[in-house]
């Protein structure tokens, strides 16, 4: 699955924090657990096969979720974003250094360009563990970076893709708007703070205007 993130440059580095987040085993969460849909057999008249059946264990409806391997968290970044919104509890999860840059080459071209490296780099991510809420808080800290640089070259990369809307005001911030090409029908809302880019991506304005607002 894709996942749209701020601009096309932020993308990989995003999806590393649930890449890294869903690598571990998958558990059964308790609070989750459906009973098994097996149905019981009545006792039948018919003489059984001489020969054995297997019979594949019952399927489960519980929720999985997932053991987060170890890697190095930036728990400062992840104090940018809120820990609750919209009545639910956020998940939140950070990655630090070489995890936080994904595969993309543009984005790690970007990081050479701002004369960075993989050490400098942490991606923060807050969100709905059940999914229900349709917003996303994300954090990404470039340390040390110019902060009007910062935003030229994710304005640059969001122009040359297409997926830029353009600049729009809400919950009291100026932030870019891009729209995700993949067609999920979301957006992201990204604004630079700093050497850190803070954002969220969610339906429509009105909802990132709400979510924008709880963000420094």
């Amino acid at each position: 699955m894709r996942h749209h993130r701020f601009a096309p440059l932020a993308a990989s580095a995003a999806l590393a924090v649930f890449v890294a987040a869903c690598g571990g085993a998958a558990t059964a969460s308790p609070s989750a657990t459906v009973p098994s849909a097996a149905a019981s057999v009545a006792p039948s008249s018919v003489e059984p096969s001489p020969s054995p059946v297997s019979t594949a264990p019952a399927a489960s409806g519980a929720i999985p979720s997932f053991a987060i391997p170890s890697f190095e968290t930036d728990k400062d970044l992840e104090a940018l974003l809120p820990g609750t919104f919209g009545g639910a509890t956020l998940q939140k999860i950070s990655i630090k250094g070489v995890q936080a840059l994904g595969q993309d080459p543009t984005f790690n071209k970007v990081v050479t360009e701002l004369g960075l490296t993989a050490a400098d780099i942490s991606v923060a991510v807050a969100a709905d563990p059940t999914g229900t809420l349709q917003v996303q808080f994300e954090a990404i800290r470039f340390a040390g970076a110019d902060s009007g640089k910062l935003l030229q070259v994710f304005q640059t990369a969001s122009q040359a893709s297409g997926d830029l809307v353009g600049t729009v005001n809400l919950g009291g911030k100026a932030v870019m708007k891009t729209k995700d090409s993949s067609g999920t029908g979301t957006f992201s809302y990204f604004y630079v703070r700093n050497d850190v880019v803070l954002g969220v991506t969610a339906k429509d304005d009105a909802t990132a205007a709400t979510a924008l607002a709880v963000l420094p």
